[in-house]
Protein backbone atom coordinates (compact mmCIF):
# COMPACT_ATOMS: atom_id res chain seq x y z
CA UNK A 1 0.00 0.00 0.00
CA UNK A 2 2.89 2.34 0.80
CA UNK A 3 4.08 2.13 -2.86
CA UNK A 4 1.32 2.73 -4.42
CA UNK A 5 0.87 5.99 -2.26
CA UNK A 6 4.15 6.20 -3.33
CA UNK A 7 3.86 5.85 -6.82
CA UNK A 8 0.97 8.04 -7.30
CA UNK A 9 2.40 11.08 -5.08
CA UNK A 10 2.88 12.88 -8.12
CA UNK A 11 -0.36 11.35 -9.68
CA UNK A 12 -2.88 11.71 -6.93
CA UNK A 13 -0.80 14.89 -4.86
CA UNK A 14 -1.48 17.65 -6.37
CA UNK A 15 -5.76 16.39 -7.19
CA UNK A 16 -8.21 16.18 -5.31
CA UNK A 17 -10.24 13.92 -7.38
CA UNK A 18 -9.82 12.09 -11.16
CA UNK A 19 -12.82 13.54 -13.43
CA UNK A 20 -13.26 11.08 -16.66
CA UNK A 21 -12.87 12.38 -20.40
CA UNK A 22 -14.73 11.77 -22.95
CA UNK A 23 -14.00 9.10 -25.89
CA UNK A 24 -14.50 5.61 -27.14
CA UNK A 25 -11.78 3.03 -25.26
CA UNK A 26 -12.60 0.12 -27.20
CA UNK A 27 -12.56 -0.58 -30.70
CA UNK A 28 -15.51 -0.83 -33.05
CA UNK A 29 -15.06 -4.82 -33.23
CA UNK A 30 -15.15 -6.97 -29.94
CA UNK A 31 -13.13 -8.95 -31.37
CA UNK A 32 -10.07 -6.63 -31.12
CA UNK A 33 -10.26 -6.39 -27.17
CA UNK A 34 -6.89 -8.51 -27.48
CA UNK A 35 -5.49 -5.99 -28.98
CA UNK A 36 -6.81 -3.59 -26.40
CA UNK A 37 -5.80 -5.52 -23.81
CA UNK A 38 -2.09 -6.56 -24.90
CA UNK A 39 -1.41 -2.07 -25.28
CA UNK A 40 -3.00 -1.64 -21.35
CA UNK A 41 -0.52 -4.61 -20.13
CA UNK A 42 2.49 -2.18 -22.18
CA UNK A 43 1.48 0.65 -20.59
CA UNK A 44 1.61 -0.57 -17.25
CA UNK A 45 4.69 -1.83 -17.90
CA UNK A 46 6.30 1.25 -19.28
CA UNK A 47 4.70 3.12 -16.91
CA UNK A 48 6.87 0.92 -13.75
CA UNK A 49 9.37 0.92 -15.99
CA UNK A 50 9.95 4.08 -16.73
CA UNK A 51 9.92 5.12 -13.06
CA UNK A 52 12.31 2.62 -11.93
CA UNK A 53 14.87 3.44 -15.06
CA UNK A 54 14.06 7.66 -13.87
CA UNK A 55 12.80 8.61 -16.98
CA UNK A 56 9.77 10.72 -16.07
CA UNK A 57 9.60 12.36 -19.42
CA UNK A 58 8.51 8.97 -20.50
CA UNK A 59 6.08 8.23 -17.79
CA UNK A 60 4.36 11.79 -18.18
CA UNK A 61 3.91 10.97 -21.94
CA UNK A 62 1.84 7.83 -20.54
CA UNK A 63 -0.26 10.57 -18.62
CA UNK A 64 -3.51 11.46 -19.98
CA UNK A 65 -3.87 15.07 -20.98
CA UNK A 66 -7.17 14.61 -18.50
CA UNK A 67 -4.86 13.74 -16.05
CA UNK A 68 -2.36 16.30 -16.32
CA UNK A 69 -4.88 19.11 -16.56
CA UNK A 70 -7.61 17.69 -13.58
CA UNK A 71 -4.16 17.76 -11.17
CA UNK A 72 -3.28 20.89 -12.07
CA UNK A 73 -0.41 20.60 -13.85
CA UNK A 74 0.31 23.27 -16.47
CA UNK A 75 2.04 20.58 -18.98
CA UNK A 76 3.77 17.41 -19.12
CA UNK A 77 7.37 19.54 -18.99
CA UNK A 78 5.90 20.04 -15.17
CA UNK A 79 4.94 16.74 -14.89
CA UNK A 80 8.47 15.75 -15.35
CA UNK A 81 10.33 17.77 -12.95
CA UNK A 82 7.33 17.07 -10.46
CA UNK A 83 8.30 13.31 -10.29
CA UNK A 84 11.94 14.24 -10.04
CA UNK A 85 11.44 15.86 -7.16
CA UNK A 86 8.82 13.49 -5.83
CA UNK A 87 10.74 10.36 -6.54
CA UNK A 88 14.20 12.11 -5.90
CA UNK A 89 14.77 9.14 -2.92
CA UNK A 90 12.62 6.88 -4.12
CA UNK A 91 13.83 2.68 -4.79
CA UNK A 92 12.97 0.25 -7.42
CA UNK A 93 9.78 -0.53 -7.69
CA UNK A 94 9.09 -4.12 -8.02
CA UNK A 95 5.50 -4.87 -10.14
CA UNK A 96 3.64 -7.17 -11.37
CA UNK A 97 0.79 -7.04 -13.66
CA UNK A 98 -2.37 -8.99 -13.14
CA UNK A 99 -5.56 -8.82 -14.76
CA UNK A 100 -6.86 -6.10 -17.29
CA UNK A 101 -11.00 -5.67 -17.26
CA UNK A 102 -13.04 -3.18 -18.52
CA UNK A 103 -15.28 -0.60 -16.75
CA UNK A 104 -17.63 1.45 -18.50
CA UNK A 105 -15.51 3.58 -21.32
CA UNK A 106 -11.97 2.63 -19.67
CA UNK A 107 -9.77 0.09 -19.35
CA UNK A 108 -8.57 -1.16 -15.67
CA UNK A 109 -5.15 -2.61 -15.11
CA UNK A 110 -4.98 -4.77 -11.62
CA UNK A 111 -1.11 -4.90 -10.85
CA UNK A 112 0.93 -5.13 -7.31
CA UNK A 113 3.72 -3.02 -6.66
CA UNK A 114 5.89 -3.82 -3.59
CA UNK A 115 3.45 -6.51 -2.51
CA UNK A 116 0.43 -3.77 -2.65
CA UNK A 117 -2.12 -4.32 -4.56
CA UNK A 118 -3.06 -1.25 -6.97
CA UNK A 119 -5.35 -0.07 -10.58
CA UNK A 120 -4.48 2.17 -13.68
CA UNK A 121 -7.38 3.40 -15.24
CA UNK A 122 -6.42 4.35 -18.89
CA UNK A 123 -8.60 5.83 -21.49
CA UNK A 124 -8.01 6.13 -25.20
CA UNK A 125 -6.94 9.21 -26.61
CA UNK A 126 -5.23 10.33 -29.68
CA UNK A 127 -5.22 6.36 -30.42
CA UNK A 128 -3.72 5.47 -27.48
CA UNK A 129 -4.43 4.11 -24.21
CA UNK A 130 -2.83 6.70 -21.25
CA UNK A 131 -3.19 6.56 -17.94
CA UNK A 132 -6.30 9.00 -16.29
CA UNK A 133 -5.77 7.79 -12.54
CA UNK A 134 -3.86 5.33 -10.49
CA UNK A 135 -5.48 3.84 -7.34
CA UNK A 136 -4.47 1.96 -4.07
CA UNK A 137 -6.36 -1.69 -4.11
Amino acid sequence: MARWTAVGVVVAAVALATVGIGGTVWPQRKSNWGATEAQARSVAIEFFGSQNDRRYEDTCRLLSLGFIRTHALRDRQTCTAVMRVAFVWSGRIVFRIDDVSREADRVVVHALADGAPGRLVLVREDGALRILAVQDG
